[in-house]
């Protein structure tokens, strides 16, 4: 738990980074849970793959933060220390809250899927509190 906590909170920060745009947010490897395969489609802000040192356009990062009361989704893919591929997806959901899952099967140290709920964000910056959950 405080492994996938952190790389949610790592994945928060690297928002800072710049990286350039991949596919439609595709998750990284398998098993998918079915928690994320049946989640509720929301409006796309994208897909980010970023190198060592870049940041997320702020023009994603503004798309999450401006959605309004359809939500959005954003996902965002770094590698490791070790260079393995993680994915993480944001999303700003209808009525308020996010939801972060992270994808951690193609990191040779990761635990698998994680979701961290945020039902008082406001913003990146304002998360509040989250409950963690492996899924």
């Amino acid at each position: 738990m405080i492994r996938a906590t952190a790389a949610a909170l790592t994945g928060v920060s690297l928002l800072a980074l710049s990286g350039c745009v991949v596919g439609p947010g595709e998750p990284q490897g398998g098993p998918t849970p079915a928690a994320f395969l049946e989640r509720a489609e929301l409006p796309s802000c994208g897909s980010v793959r970023l190198g060592q040192g870049e940041a997320v356009p702020t023009e994603d990062i503004a798309c999450l933060e401006e959605a309004t009361t359809a939500g959005a989704e954003l996902a965002v893919t770094r590698a490791t220390t070790e260079g393995d591929p993680f994915t993480v997806y944001y999303r700003v959901l209808p009525g308020g809250g996010w939801e972060i899952y992270t994808d951690l099967t193609k990191d040779t140290y990761g635990e698998g899927w994680w979701l961290d709920e945020c039902p008082d964000a406001l913003s990146m910056s304002q998360l509040g509190e989250c409950t963690n959950t492996r899924l």
